[in-house]
């Protein structure tokens, strides 16, 4: 907000004069800074959409643009010449409100365009569909994160189809799970150790809503069909 003629206007930190450095620590200058291309730049954050001048570090020994963004906890929407960024903690709770609210990548991004701007005055560019891409990058870097692709001798290139997948721990898995001589159990109890695979999104598994096992006619505990199972 801005004082001016005896009235409070809506004004952005750039406007003000704020300037962004990026490459140093707080309270060190750059020697030799470089401006982000067309001297503005887009940020995507919590609370808001904004843009701010920033500048990048044009020193010897600097990095390359999108690693010094990193290294703020900005996630760059390009690596060459990015003009939008949004924040670590933005990428993080979208992602964590993605799988607790279920809400859409396009109603979060216009709620904080909404937090920006209610009133509709004031133009704000979309940036939806740069948005989007971080995102994407963003869940799957956290999911070879999650699997330790980084430390992996072949690196990320390395992965293959299903590695990325997490196990469930309520099917039995040798070595895992499973109680040592699961193999040579006794047929009244051999089923605790079959896979049963069912389509049924919602996990209500209503096959399973019996009285007692004696009277489940569908699941026999022996002969072929017990072992069809198996084999499955």
């Amino acid at each position: 907000m801005e004082w001016r003629n005896g009235f409070v206007y809506r004004t952005t930190l750039k406007s003000l004069g704020m300037q962004i450095q990026l490459g140093h620590n707080p309270g060190h200058q750059c020697h030799n800074p470089r401006p982000s291309s067309g001297d503005t730049f887009v940020m995507i954050d919590v609370h808001s959409i904004y843009e701010i001048a920033l500048d990048f570090c044009g020193c010897k020994t600097a990095q390359i643009r999108f690693k010094q963004l990193l290294q703020a906890h900005w996630y760059p929407a390009t690596t060459t010449d990015s003009q939008t960024a949004a924040t670590f903690n933005v990428l993080k709770h979208y992602h964590l409100l993605s799988f607790e609210s279920k809400v859409s990548a396009y109603e979060f991004y216009h709620s904080l365009a909404r937090c920006t701007d209610n009133t509709g005055l004031s133009l704000i560019k979309d940036h939806y569909s740069a948005f989007m891409w971080m995102v994407h990058e963003w869940w799957h870097l956290q999911q070879l994160k999650c699997s330790s692709r980084g430390h992996h001798p072949t690196g990320t290139n390395g992965t293959e189809s299903g590695e990325l997948a997490v196990l469930c721990p309520a099917c039995p898995h040798p070595g895992k799970n499973l109680p040592d001589g699961w193999e040579t159990a006794p047929p009244s109890i051999r089923w605790l150790y079959a896979l049963f695979i069912a389509i049924d999104a919602n996990f209500r598994l209503k096959r399973k809503a019996v009285s007692s096992d004696e009277v489940d006619l569908k699941y026999p505990i022996t002969g072929t069909e017990f072992e069809h199972i198996t084999r499955l």
